[in-house]
């Protein structure tokens, strides 16, 4: 069922409910007076009959009543009355009503006062003292007047109420439609949207309500899907291009070492250019594996306690023997008293990684190869400064300092795929840590990274 099905039938009930509540407090008010009413000319006409019948010691029923009221007593449809003394000796009866059960003059006395119906006729009998004595008065008749307008009242309140009903149903379906149009407005932009035109945005009429609001809310996620779809395509693009050159390289050499015989030393030579190619293949092939992997709750669950300073002194010795020019060195600000200042929870693996890449940057882009860390901490973080003395990073390559393949432009000759940074940026922040750079250009950078330790 549709929102506008849903919230035209929601408003019908939640009016109707009102509605029918109202009616019936009408109806059971009005029933109520009614009866109140009647009962109060049943019970004046009976002490009527009994002070006539005091006064003039007979039965007769043609006395005149010379009371304001008359008029209302004399409107009784069908009226009867029958008087008990104390001893419930009979004193007057109309010849119209048969004399009532023992049990009923019983439970007026008790009661005081008592009320049935029989049919159309409504009775009432009370106790009533008169002249020091106590009579049982019982007064009967048809209200005809009173429940034709009960009737009335009622036929009135359910047609005007079902008349009701339907215009409420109708206006309900029409507010539905006008408080949904502008939902449907954005809708049919929605669905106008495509691969092919994110930068376009939704509009709204008033931007201060929450229609409003929920435009402004889904252009911003038009704004992150744009950026995110259009770095993805550079992503595919630059990773084709990285991937296609060695491919490239690689498969020209082998086409010109198998155009003629050569010497050892030549074949030699080639097949060391391939392997380097194919290494260099293999590096950028992990790389994208890292930076292609989502799958966040995995590595969480792989997570242990890792010692900061174990992971910088092993990955030392590993790079210095690879690359023998590299120059490491590790400093520490002070003595760590509690070895949790130098631990944290994460993934070993993840973290040489980012250090490696880091460390390989520094090295890499100074004319001495050399890299300073110094490592500080504190009780609630570790925090890393890896410092070069090396060409440096231009201002405006900052914006895209975390840009898969994004290199800056004076690393022209340099070996490099740019996928370093912005694979250290996810693991750090998959270790819930943050990463800085400070670098200007021609003297230096520093890159700082901070983890938040077990302390």
């Amino acid at each position: 069922m549709k929102i506008r099905a849903q919230f035209t039938l929601l408003f019908a009930l939640m009016v109707g409910i009102i509605i029918f509540f109202f009616s019936f407090s009408i109806y059971y008010l009005s029933e109520n007076f009614r009866k109140n009413d009647f009962h109060s000319r049943l019970e004046d006409k009976a002490i009527m009959k009994l002070k006539l019948l005091v006064a003039t010691g007979t039965n007769q029923d043609n006395l005149s009543i010379n009371k304001p009221d008359a008029s209302r007593l004399h409107s009784l449809v069908d009226c009867n009355i029958v008087i008990y003394d104390e001893n419930d000796k009979l004193l007057y009866r109309d010849t119209a009503v048969s004399i009532p059960a023992k049990k009923t003059l019983n439970s007026i006395k008790t009661n005081t006062v008592y009320t049935y119906s029989d049919s159309d006729i409504e009775y009432f009998g009370f106790v009533y003292s008169y002249q020091g004595n106590t009579y049982t008065l019982i007064s009967s008749a048809h209200d005809q007047y009173g429940t034709k307008y009960i009737k009335n009242l009622k036929g009135i309140l359910i047609v005007r109420g079902s008349i009701i009903m339907v215009i409420i149903f109708i206006s309900g379906w029409l507010y539905a439609g006008r408080f949904l149009k502008p939902i449907t407005k954005i809708v049919n932009q929605v669905n106008n949207i495509t691969d092919s035109n994110l930068n376009h945005r939704l509009s709204a009429e008033n931007k201060n309500d929450e229609i409003g609001h929920l435009t402004n809310t889904f252009n911003r996620m038009l704004e992150r899907l744009e950026i995110s779809f259009n770095s993805q395509k550079r992503f595919v693009t630059n990773a084709s291009h990285e991937l296609r050159n060695p491919l490239t390289a690689i498969s020209g050499q082998v086409d010109v070492a198998l155009l003629k015989d050569r010497e050892i030393e030549e074949y030699k030579t080639i097949l060391r250019s391939i392997s380097i190619g194919a290494k260099n293949l293999g590096i950028l092939s992990n790389n994208l594996l890292e930076l292609a992997n989502s799958d966040v709750e995995t590595v969480f669950q792989n997570f242990e306690d890792i010692r900061i300073d174990e992971i910088l002194w092993n990955l030392r010795d590993e790079i210095i023997r690879q690359k023998t020019e590299y120059a490491i060195h590790i400093h520490f600000e002070n003595i760590a008293e509690n070895e949790s200042f130098l631990t944290c929870k994460g993934e070993e693996r993840l973290l040489k990684t980012a250090f490696a890449n880091i460390i390989d940057n520094a090295c890499k882009f100074s004319q001495n190869k050399t890299v300073e860390i110094k490592v500080v901490f504190d009780k609630k973080n570790t925090s890393l400064f890896f410092k070069d003395a090396g060409i440096g990073i231009p201002e405006k390559h900052f914006s895209h300092l975390f840009e898969p393949f994004s290199r800056g432009r004076n690393t022209n000759g340099i070996p490099g795929n740019g996928i370093g940074l912005s694979l250290t940026k996810r693991i750090i922040n998959i270790h819930a840590g943050k990463i800085f750079i400070r670098s200007i250009e021609n003297e230096g950078t520093t890159v700082r990274v901070t983890l938040p330790n077990l302390s």
